[in-house]
């Protein structure tokens, strides 16, 4: 028994010293990849059979909630999860299709999806990488023995070379908590950025400036949304809410009274920018406000540089309103991000129950 034990151990330790001598690169860009999409506003889909479906769920779990450090909770999706979608799936499509008829359903460009099969050549793992990369999506084949088809279609392959299942299992869930000590690192909590007071959440540009240079090189990815916050309801705090979990740091951008005066109209604002500053500065999801006195954010936008810009779902293509300042966002790097809407709920429609109440 005991010489069962140590053989097990030995052959996995010494599995995993191949893998450090022959996999490091690709482990890291795998991570790197990760990252990169998570900062950028994407989420992970993982899935495999088995072993490897639970660990497509472990590491899901490790990533929504944490792993070591304190960080906020990151998109990921385990695909292998709920028996309704993957019974009726395989019922209608046929059990090939169970992963990838989901990646078409929750998939978009920018995300990661990782794909776990330790033959490398599970079909229904292969459909899924095979949609995945349809949708323009990175994918991250973890494989065994001499890769199997998986090493030849995914974007980034780490191949565990080795012939027994449960070895090759017990590499690739270190290699997932390795990808789980990336991702703690790169969104952890900075020590350097206190709870601060609502006051001190309000700033003037000059010093907006100067936050800015910190958090880039910081790598801290910056969100922007914009309004005139008159009136704070709770789909203001909803949208506000969606924004921050786009990025490290959400920055709200105010109309000044004067500009909400020519948008709104002389008997706006209710409330003038001081007021509605320290309203939206109390709020745990804002980081910092800052007032603007153009009608429009585009030079707000242009100074600000921020790497997410956030609006409402009306404005979402196809058929959504347009965005004047798309083109700006994008010429620098940064990107567009829609936050779901609350019917029903707005500003004016508050007004308006206030003042019928007050006529009744």
């Amino acid at each position: 028994m005991n010489n069962r034990v140590n053989q097990s151990l030995l052959e996995s330790s010494e599995l995993k010293r191949r893998v450090a001598a022959k996999c490091v690169t690709e482990i890291e860009q795998a991570g790197e990849s990760i990252v990169l999409a998570l900062r950028s506003g994407g989420k992970m889909l993982l899935f495999g059979n088995g072993g490897s479906a639970a660990d497509a769920q472990h590491l899901a779990a490790e990533f929504v909630g944490r792993f070591v450090n304190e960080r906020r909770p990151l998109p990921a999706v385990a695909l292998t999860t709920d028996s309704s979608a993957l019974t009726s799936i395989g019922n209608d499509y046929g059990f090939e299709q169970i992963f990838a008829r989901q990646v078409e359903a929750l998939g978009h460009a920018g995300d990661v999806a990782i794909a776990i099969s330790t033959s490398g050549n599970s079909a229904n793992v292969l459909a899924g990488v095979r949609a995945a990369r349809a949708r323009g999506i990175m994918t991250i084949g973890l494989t065994g023995g001499d890769g199997g088809m998986l090493a030849q279609v995914a974007d980034i392959s780490i191949i565990v070379p080795s012939s027994v299942t449960a070895r090759i299992q017990e590499v690739h869930i270190t290699i997932g908590h390795i990808w789980c000590e990336i991702v703690d690192v790169e969104f952890a909590v900075a020590p350097d950025l206190p709870v601060i007071s609502r006051q001190a959440k309000i700033v003037d540009w000059e010093t907006l400036d100067g936050l800015r240079s910190r958090w880039g090189q910081q790598n801290r990815v910056v969100v922007w949304t914009n309004g005139c916050f008159d009136l704070l309801h709770v789909g203001h705090v909803r949208n506000l809410e969606a924004a921050r979990q786009l990025g490290d740091l959400l920055v709200v951008g105010l109309n000044s009274d004067a500009s909400v005066q020519r948008i709104k109209g002389p008997a706006r604002p209710i409330m003038p920018e001081q007021e509605r500053a320290e309203v939206l500065a109390a709020l745990t999801c804002v980081d910092y406000v800052v007032v603007f006195n153009e009608d429009t954010p585009e030079i707000a936008l242009l100074r600000l540089k921020p790497d997410v810009h956030c609006k409402g779902m009306d404005y979402a293509p196809p058929d959504g309103k347009p965005i004047p300042e798309a083109e700006l966002v994008e010429s620098y790097g940064g990107r567009i991000a829609f936050v779901p809407l609350s019917q029903g709920i707005s500003t004016t429609d508050l007004i308006q129950r206030i003042q019928a109440r007050g006529q009744g």
